[in-house]
């Protein structure tokens, strides 16, 4: 309750005289019919407060629109502010277009995360994010919707109260491309003093390499303006989850073929070896090849394998120069990156 109030409340409940005291009985009457306005003015200021959430005090800290390109792999990074912010059972997170309008839900939280502090992170992130860390990534969140590809060049997105749309913290992107709104909560309960989280990082939302879009001051700080508060990680970013774990993005090998699920797992080994071997063009399809082998491989034969050739370029052929490339990268991707599951 807000501290006049508070007083004036306080102030009421001395006023009001006891029955036996000779006061008049009209005087008795106004004074409660006072001290009931009163509380329901103030029990009114509470309710319409967002501030009765245990998670407002939080920032958007990190995110990426797409993993080298692959707008499967994206994620969001919230940091809270202070302690107990972890009951994000009560928000969501939307992205929004250029125009700030057409809102898609990326996730409504419905749960609660563990640790909380400033400085303790959430997590919320696509399922196909983990391919692209080291180690594979495990989110508090998985992604609902992504961010639409549209929505990279510029846009917008909010955490804020679910169904209550108090937006808490905003980040839009795009600079002059970006044409909706750039307000949130403004005030000592909020993350922005004058609610004005504009104008916006002057560029799209990282999405063709491995650098995210980071908040700069530290976990305690206010929002400026998302152009002054953001800026590209130095380098490869490093996403945490709620239970303090780091995630690297890597660069993934081109001789990551197959994993154990049939799908590149992140590291080169016995499975994209064996790939490569059933993909190798003079025992499938030229039994007297010349040198170097296989010239005539067909598209059946070459999959994905096809990974260099004499100019360190695919050449059409699924032989020695691949398997090569990938002895190269044996047991490593992104220049030296051990992989925990590789054979010995």
């Amino acid at each position: 309750m807000p501290s006049d109030l508070t007083g004036q409340v306080a102030g009421a409940w001395r006023m009001v005289p006891v029955r036996n005291n000779g006061c008049c009985k009209g005087g008795f009457q106004m004074n409660r019919i006072w001290l009931s306005a009163v509380l329901a003015i103030s029990f009114f200021v509470v309710a319409v407060q967002p501030a009765d959430a245990a998670f407002h005090l939080m920032q958007i800290e990190q995110v990426i629109g797409r993993v080298n390109g692959d707008t499967t792999a994206q994620a969001i990074q919230l940091r809270m502010r202070a302690t107990v912010q972890n009951l994000v059972a009560g928000a969501r997170l939307i992205a929004w277009d250029a125009q700030g309008l057409n809102p898609i839900l990326l996730t409504d939280f419905g749960a609660n995360v563990i640790s909380n502090g400033c400085d303790v992170r959430i997590l919320i992130a696509s399922a196909n994010f983990a391919n692209f860390t080291n180690p594979p990534a495990t989110p508090d969140f998985i992604l609902t919707n992504l961010i639409p590809a549209s929505y990279l060049a510029a846009g917008s997105i909010t955490f804020e109260n679910d169904p209550q749309t108090v937006v808490w913290w905003r980040l839009s992107w795009g600079g002059a491309n970006y044409t909706g709104p750039t307000t949130g909560f403004a005030g000592a309960l909020g993350n922005d003093a004058d609610g004005e989280f504009g104008p916006p990082w002057r560029g799209p939302l990282p999405s063709q390499g491995l650098q995210a879009l980071q908040f700069q001051p530290l976990c305690f700080a206010l929002s400026t303006n998302n152009a002054a508060d953001y800026a590209l990680t130095s380098g490869a970013a490093v996403f945490m989850n709620n239970a303090g774990q780091s995630f690297a993005l890597i660069a993934l090998s081109v001789a990551d073929l197959t994993g154990p699920g049939g799908v590149p797992d992140g590291c080169v080994d016995a499975f994209d070896l064996g790939a490569m071997l059933g993909a190798w063009c003079s025992a499938v399809n030229d039994p007297s090849p010349p040198s170097p082998p296989c010239e005539n491989c067909t598209p059946a034969n070459l999959a994905v394998a096809d990974i260099s050739g004499a100019a360190n370029a695919p050449d059409g052929c699924v032989d020695a120069f691949d398997l090569a490339k990938l002895l190269a990268d044996w047991c490593s991707v992104a220049g030296g990156n051990p992989c925990g599951t590789c054979f010995p």
